[in-house]
């Protein structure tokens, strides 16, 4: 009675066990992770498996013959073991963390795993995961980045993998996406990924219009200080620098047009102004050395 009670208590283990790993199978394969394991990888199931099966082998009662599933069991412990040891060993090597950041639209959090590897320069890489009940995560296709920061490009007091990212300072823009301003530039991630070529569409959209913008206010600013004969302000458009020149003796204005090494689109020369053009659409440089005139940037009729 007693054998039997232990059979059926080792056939319910066994029964649990293989239902924990069916579990871990179907979720690997399907591309989600449990979040709590990503910084262990599968260490701690690899482990529950180990123990409960050395248990279950040392302590098995078989008539013939009677040693048999110590055997295995000393046999399996001989190439499981090492096989634990390499994988935590591969684990430990990569370092990942995870952590969340709530979302202020009501719906899961967005989960981080990130990692960074130091060699003369350090390298942080981060992927992303839509959560489901806080604990499940599928990661987000193609927004996993990284980044290499050199030792000397590191702010004082050393760094990490989060305040790389600048974890803490992100910007939600949308429901589905969010903004981190790392030390490398501003980084968007997008939980669906049918709308991240939208949004990105309409953010170059409107960082253009406002460059656009912010370009044709510098113009005119400078325009204002050629009239007051500001000698050396300078300004950058499309390649080309634009610097005021004012010969006090002669009470002579002119604008320098130079680049480097001929990439901008207007030749290196002389030119008295700068004027607004609204039928031509542009602001005009006139009176040049080479020509008359030259178009340097496009009006926004818009404005």
């Amino acid at each position: 009675m007693g054998n039997l009670n232990l059979m059926t208590k080792t056939k319910w283990i066994l029964i649990m066990l293989g239902i924990m790993d069916l579990i871990l199978m179907v979720i690997h394969y399907t591309d989600y992770i449990l979040l709590f394991l990503k910084p262990t990888g599968y260490v701690i199931p690899m482990v529950i498996n180990l123990v409960v099966l050395t248990v279950i082998g040392f302590r098995a009662k078989l008539p013939i013959p009677s040693n048999l599933p110590k055997v295995w069991t000393i046999a399996g412990l001989f190439i499981f073991i090492p096989i634990l040891l390499f994988h935590g060993f591969m684990v430990g090597l990569r370092g990942y963390s995870y952590t969340k950041i709530d979302s202020p639209y009501d719906q899961p959090p967005l989960a981080i795993v990130y990692r960074d590897f130091t060699l003369g320069e350090t390298t942080y890489y981060y992927d992303f995961y839509k959560t489901k009940f806080g604990f499940f995560g599928k990661q987000l296709e193609d927004q996993s980045f990284s980044m290499v920061v050199q030792g000397t490009d590191h702010p004082p007091g050393g760094a990490d993998a989060e305040s790389a990212l600048g974890l803490g300072d992100e910007e939600w823009l949308t429901a589905n996406s969010v903004r981190f301003y790392t030390w490398r530039g501003t980084e968007d991630i997008y939980l669906d990924a049918s709308q991240a070529s939208t949004e990105t569409e309409e953010t170059e959209e409107t960082e253009e219009t406002e460059e656009t913008e912010n370009m044709e206010e510098v113009i005119e600013q400078f325009m204002d200080k050629a009239e007051k004969k500001e000698s050396g302000q300078t300004i950058s458009v499309n390649g080309n620098t634009l610097t005021i020149r004012y010969d006090e003796a002669a009470d002579q204005e002119w604008i320098d047009i130079t680049n480097e090494n001929g990439t901008g689109d207007i030749p290196a020369q002389q030119c008295s102004s700068i004027v607004r053009n609204e039928e031509r659409g542009y602001y005009m440089l006139e009176e040049c050395t080479h020509q008359w005139e030259y178009s340097l940037y496009p009006i926004d009729e818009k404005r």
